[in-house]
């Protein structure tokens, strides 16, 4: 009797000590975690004005991607970088001055970014991008 129920014993501590590592494994593959991407330096661009007198936007600029898709966005930097100059400077005064207006260029800025990055990578490994600064002259 007592040898049956080390047997019991050992076999419920043999089968929850499997049972526990395959859960910790299946929590394993699921995790991705966001990685941002600062770009330096920040942005001067000017952009098109309707007179006589130049319009500037700095702005300083994060990317947020998932890890395993950055590296796209590291190799691409020139890319990356002359996409958001060129839309940038094609801006007006209207998609600047107000929140809800940059807004939607910030939205704008990023299906730009990855069209750009498509055409060269097959990829779109931006799935945000963040203004930390945006200030217009």
């Amino acid at each position: 009797m007592k040898l049956q129920t080390i047997h019991y014993v050992l076999l419920t501590l043999v089968l929850s000590f499997f049972t526990f590592n395959s859960a910790y494994a299946e929590d394993e593959e699921v995790v991705s975690l966001p990685v941002y991407v600062e770009l330096s330096p920040d942005f001067i661009v000017n952009y098109g004005s309707k007179g006589k007198r130049l319009k500037y936007i700095k702005t300083s600029i994060t990317l947020r991607s998932k890890t395993e898709m950055a590296g796209y966005i590291h190799d691409n930097m020139p890319l990356v970088r002359d996409a958001i100059v060129i839309f940038m400077s094609q801006l007006k005064d209207e998609q600047v001055k107000g929140a809800l207006a940059r807004e939607q260029s910030r939205k704008d800025a990023l299906v730009a970014l990855n069209a750009t990055l498509k055409e060269e990578t097959g990829q779109e490994p931006v799935i945000d991008l963040l203004f930390a600064s945006f200030v217009t002259q």
